[in-house]
């Protein structure tokens, strides 16, 4: 019986050691890398219609020409002088639109392996990230010294992904953070004024802006918006709970989420802010819809459009809430591109949602909820607010072409929901001049489509080439970057490398 008790202990420990063996193998294992496309020499695309986002106009049988990263050449077909050792694509029967900027993203520590490549492959060469690291050495989220690294690798052709134009501090969420994170200082509760402005402190001069999040209190809030523009940090993320919407417009530089509207303009909007931080504090989707103010609504879409406040509806995030119990959110064909760790994830995240309250009556005010905040962003374009298209969601670059058929679907024109992925967001990087348009002088990012997406939205997706940074993408390397990001998404060696990272991440985020 000893020997018997000896030799199986010997034996699971010989197993587990080769357990860990093989995990930390997994961990250390390099990936196969994407090859970036290069942007030597002079190309040209001719006879091709190009969209004018501005104008939401077609402009017919034209040629671009671009050398490195910049066009140096645009015009109709007729006029343009294209050098002779030029590299020419023919875009008879195509159309050229400017690339595509995603405004509402959140990247973690092994995002170049998974949703990076992905932007590129669906025409996104521009991100917002607004999911900051608490501290330096955080193992999971990536932090702003990683993605300024990520940006200069992928102009400079060593990397496929887009820029990061703007990375956000970790949220500044109220009571109770310091002790989920564990690891971080007491102002991380941001409670009070004095850590609200010792928060906004600990991030400047390493992020470009501090997010704001649901549960900070008003006060606190207030002090770091004040902290933030003495620092010259502009604050972006959500309305906070006990913060009244118009306050909000005028205090931050974008507001996130369609929910917010409503949250704000029913008749108990005041009530429901007086009791934000208790157990009181809840979203009763029908009372909202049901007992909508209209002229709430009008006052704080007047306030956005008064101080310049940018609007990220992010309807996506709305729509998978309403039908968490349908097929086609389920079993969503972009799963695939998510390891199979993360899809548990995000199946439990909705199977959360739908236990909350699975009855008729929730799921039906649940649609309505997600219908409602789509008709209060047509409201918001017809008012002026600026709009951008964000997506924080599932399926990076797809997510923004589906994002687009949503605005759209708000009412929006497809001219319109292709300025909020273009012109918008180059409008709030400071970038208009480089940016945001198919003109001599600017960037050579663009999309070339099968289609024109102003006769229908859903042609962007549609995509023969993507052009960034005047480097060539044509469809059969977008379809080798998606090959290799599905096998990625099924690789053991991913896996043991996003398990280490949730091993060592802070407890609590």
């Amino acid at each position: 019986m000893r020997r018997l008790l000896s030799w199986t202990i010997k034996t699971a420990l010989a197993v587990c050691g080769i357990l860990v063996a093989v995990f930390a193998i997994g961990v250390n294992w390099p990936e196969r890398d994407i090859r970036p496309a290069r942007n030597a020499g002079v190309w040209a695309i001719d006879h091709v219609d190009v969209v004018d986002v501005e104008r939401g106009q077609l402009l017919r049988d034209q040629s671009v020409v671009w050398s490195g990263g910049t066009i140096t050449g645009m015009g109709p077909a007729k006029d343009v002088d294209v050098p002779a050792d030029a590299r020419r694509i023919d875009g008879s029967g195509r159309t050229l639109v400017p690339a595509l900027w995603d405004m509402h993203t959140h990247l973690y520590a092994f995002s170049p392996l998974l949703d990076m490549p992905l932007y590129v492959a669906h025409g996104v060469t521009h991100v917002r990230d607004l999911q900051g690291c608490p501290s330096a050495d955080d193992p999971f989220i990536a932090c702003a010294g990683d993605k300024r690294r990520w940006s200069r690798e992928a102009l400079a052709g060593e990397r496929v992904g887009p820029v990061i134009i703007e990375s956000s501090s970790f949220m500044a969420n109220g009571p109770g953070m310091a002790k989920r994170l564990g690891n971080v200082p007491d102002y991380f509760d941001t409670r009070t004024p004095e850590q609200a402005r010792a928060f906004v402190r600990h991030f400047a001069g390493t992020v470009d802006t501090i997010k704001a999040y649901d549960r900070i209190p008003a006060p606190a809030w207030r002090a770091l918006v004040d902290e933030a523009r003495k620092a010259g940090m502009p604050v972006v993320g959500h309305r906070p709970h006990a913060v009244d919407a118009v306050e909000a417009a005028r205090g931050q530089r974008s507001l996130e989420h369609a929910r917010f509207l409503l949250h704000e303009s029913f008749d108990g909007s005041d009530a429901l802010r007086a009791v934000a931080g208790t157990p009181a504090w809840r979203e009763d989707r029908r009372a909202m819809v049901d007992r909508h103010d209209p002229r709430r609504a009008d006052a704080i879409l007047a306030a956005m459009r008064a101080n310049g406040t940018y609007y990220v509806p992010t309807h996506l995030t709305r729509w998978v809430d309403a039908y968490a119990d349908r097929a086609d959110v389920r079993e969503d064909p972009a799963l695939r591109t998510l390891h199979p760790l993360l899809r548990r994830q995000w199946r439990e995240d909705i199977d959360e949602t739908l236990a909350r309250d699975p009855s008729p009556a929730a799921r039906q005010a649940y649609v309505d909820f997600y219908r409602k905040g789509l008709e209060l962003t047509g409201r918001a374009q017809r008012a002026g607010v600026r709009i951008m298209v964000g997506t924080d969601y599932v399926a990076p670059g797809l997510d923004v072409h589906r994002e687009l058929e949503q605005l759209v679907r708000a009412g929006l024109t497809p001219a319109e929901a292709l300025r909020a992925a273009t012109l918008t967001p180059a409008e709030y990087a400071g970038l208009l001049h480089r940016h945001g348009r198919i003109a001599s002088g600017y960037a050579a990012d663009f999309l070339l489509l099968d289609r024109n997406p102003l006769d229908d939205i859903r042609h962007t997706r549609r995509i023969r080439a993507v052009v960034f940074n005047g480097a060539v993408h044509d469809r059969a390397a977008l379809d080798g970057i998606q090959r290799e990001v599905e096998s990625r998404a099924r690789s053991w060696t991913v896996a043991c490398k996003i398990i280490w990272r949730f091993v060592k991440h802070p407890v609590g985020y």
